[in-house]
């Protein structure tokens, strides 16, 4: 029960965000929506950084990065801690991007749970806080926990 309403929720929450891509203008892979978005979060950072926060393998990210920076969305400047270093920054166009996309699903969502209290969905990004922190902290179990099932 429990995994099929998270599948559910995983499906319904790809087409939103790519409705919101789509709403928001922008001509980006869904894995650069989300480069745009964790850099937007955390600030200027290396790209070993971002890969880590993404869960990524830094090749991967590599090739998200290296397209929106060809787009005008992320640019590259010198590590103030390490000048042989790079971090990535946000352009004004990638802040404006990653702001669009963020409005257009904070939107949707309200419009598509109008029945949901603000304390409604305050205890639902609880629980799901407390969902995705315990499956990060847990990780390690996961081999042993499917092995004994």
């Amino acid at each position: 029960m429990l995994w099929s309403e998270i599948s559910s929720l995983v499906r319904g929450l790809k087409d939103l965000n790519n409705s919101a891509i789509a709403s928001a203008g922008l001509r980006l892979e869904v894995a650069g929506v989300h480069v745009l978005g964790r850099l937007a979060a955390l600030g200027p950072v290396r790209l070993t950084e971002l890969a880590t926060a993404l869960g990524l393998d830094p090749s991967s990210v590599s090739r998200q990065v290296s397209a929106v920076e060809r787009a005008g969305y992320v640019r590259r400047e010198p590590d103030p801690s390490d000048g042989r270093a790079t971090r990535l920054v946000l352009t004004e166009k990638g802040q404006a991007a990653a702001s669009a996309v963020q409005e257009k699903r904070a939107h949707a969502l309200k419009v598509l749970t109008p029945s949901w209290s603000d304390t409604d969905l305050q205890e639902l990004a609880d629980r799901l806080a407390r969902l995705n922190h315990d499956l990060t902290e847990h990780a390690d179990l996961l081999g042993a926990v499917l092995e004994t099932a």
